[in-house]
């Protein structure tokens, strides 16, 4: 039965093999091949998380303790429901913005194998296992992110593979340490460390974990390390999607998760400089990316910048080792994921349809675009922290277990989310004032037709309603992580 847990990892590197078949050349075809492989992974993947016992399931065995292992716990339920949810909707974009792209064979097949290695990170049962499949991501993940191939696609590759590969370096660091020190080959809650063993050692396993921290940090943009992720947004639309929403990113924080309260733990880590370091970077990373973000006047690099934020209220968190920091980090993983993801469709749309790539260009914009602008405005309230939208109570929860630090630097967070809150407000509804109420009444040079299409708008229109009932639901979200965390 345990082995079922290979199936949301190979299938969709299958069904991406297949698109290599002649039949796929047209797209109809190819697009319901797509769809189907990503619909039936993503049932077969929410089945298992939801359904499967906490078996481990060992493929293979390198020595008496290394080995590749899979198995289901509360945090790969966590990550593993925002993959499941979120592939399909993304698929159904992708087939309308990509309709006139080049290479789409390509794209596809990357876009199923790296859903497919994502799986792999959700459900790793050990540092060793997230480690092969966390650089297997990088290597899943670059040839989207080079799609067009063309000199900022090449750029961007070439600095996101060398951000990402030192990171995971800095990660491996780790593996040997956990294990060494380690009385389980599996992740624990409350860490894998043996007391006896760590007796003495502390200090150096506190630098590891740090060292560590930051690596697996790179892909979840912890300062000083997040520039890749502005970069990386000269990829197609549903690339920088799952980027910031649902793969890459969150892989980083779900690693950083993964290495702190199921690998070191928090009793070693705890009032000492391993716990501070990481906090004062996500402070930091918190305000720069938001200040960031509202110098950016690229659309696409705004949202970039507002996620090198955001992803950092999960590592603040995170940062917090506590039972409620934990809670808040993963309450911010799922709601970020769909208030993201919309703002990028949405984004999408204007800038494929409408050819605007700048906040001066999209004046009026709104009238042209009313579904989308609709939705943009609920997800930027929803980034605010606006009540009753689920950003509110995430922000709630991770400024309430910072606070409960009793510590300067935890106080440091709660006034860095404050700061962000501000600037997000600014920059977000600029960019709703400037597309629903341009100020010196400019038309936008816009394409003639139709601007909103039904592909993109059904999938911006589904993670829209998702945002908004996730706010509504958050009393049994809540309930439900803290049970399983």
């Amino acid at each position: 039965m345990n082995g079922l847990m290979l199936f949301p990892i190979l299938f969709p590197i299958l069904g991406a093999l297949l698109t290599a078949f002649p039949c796929t050349e047209r797209s109809a075809a190819r697009n319901a091949l797509v769809l189907a492989v990503a619909a039936v992974n993503s049932a077969a993947l929410a089945g298992l998380l939801l359904c499967g016992g906490d078996g481990t399931f060992v493929l293979a065995r390198i020595n008496r303790q290394l080995c590749i292992a899979f198995h289901v716990d509360g945090m790969s339920r966590v990550f593993g429901m925002i993959v499941a949810a979120l592939w399909p909707v993304t698929a159904v974009y992708s087939f309308d913005y990509m309709r006139h792209e080049a290479h789409q064979r390509r794209f596809f097949a990357f876009f199923l194998v790296s859903y497919g290695i994502v799986c792999g990170v959700c459900l790793a049962a050990n540092l060793a296992t997230l480690y092969l499949f966390f650089e297997l991501l990088t290597l899943a993940t670059l040839p989207l992110v080079m799609h067009r191939m063309d000199g900022a696609a090449r750029w961007a590759g070439k600095r996101y593979l060398i951000f990402s590969m030192t990171g995971a370096a800095l990660g491996f660091l780790a593996i040997p340490f956990v294990f060494a020190y380690g009385s389980a080959e599996t992740f624990t809650l409350g860490g894998m460390l043996d007391a006896a063993l760590t007796a003495g050692h502390e200090t150096t396993l506190r630098l590891v974990f740090v060292l560590a921290f930051f690596g697996f940090g790179v892909k979840a943009a912890l300062f000083p390390m997040y520039q890749w992720l502005p970069a990386a947004s000269v990829a197609p639309t549903p690339v920088t999607a799952l980027l910031h929403a649902v793969a890459v990113v969150k892989a980083g924080a779900f690693a950083c998760i993964r290495l702190t309260y199921y690998s070191f733990g928090p009793e070693l880590l705890a009032g000492t400089f391993a716990q501070y370091l990481p906090l004062l970077a996500a402070c930091v990373t918190i305000a720069l990316g938001s200040w960031l973000a509202l110098r950016a006047r690229h659309l696409k690099r705004r949202l970039a910048y507002s996620t090198v934020s955001n992803l950092s209220y999960i590592l603040l968190g995170v940062a917090a080792m506590s039972g409620a920091g934990l809670v808040g980090a993963a309450e911010h993983m799922i709601f970020h994921a769909f208030m993201k993801i919309t703002l990028f469709f949405c984004v999408g749309m204007v800038m494929e349809n409408a050819h605007c790539e700048y906040q001066d260009q999209i004046e009026g914009l709104g009238r042209r675009m009313p579904v989308t602008f609709l939705c943009f405005t609920v997800a930027s309230l929803a980034l605010m922290g606006v009540p009753p939208l689920p950003g509110f109570f995430s922000k709630w929860d991770v400024a309430s277990a910072s606070a409960a630090l009793n510590h300067p630097l935890g106080l440091l967070g709660v006034a860095a989310l404050l700061i962000s809150a501000v600037l997000t407000a600014l920059y977000q509804m600029g960019t709703v004032t400037a597309a629903c109420l341009p100020l010196n009444g400019a038309q936008p040079e816009a394409a003639s037709g139709r601007l909103e299409t039904l592909g993109m708008t059904f999938a911006i229109v589904c993670t829209t309603l998702c945002t908004a009932a996730l706010g509504l639901l958050y009393g049994p979200i809540h309930a439900w992580l803290t049970a399983i965390l």
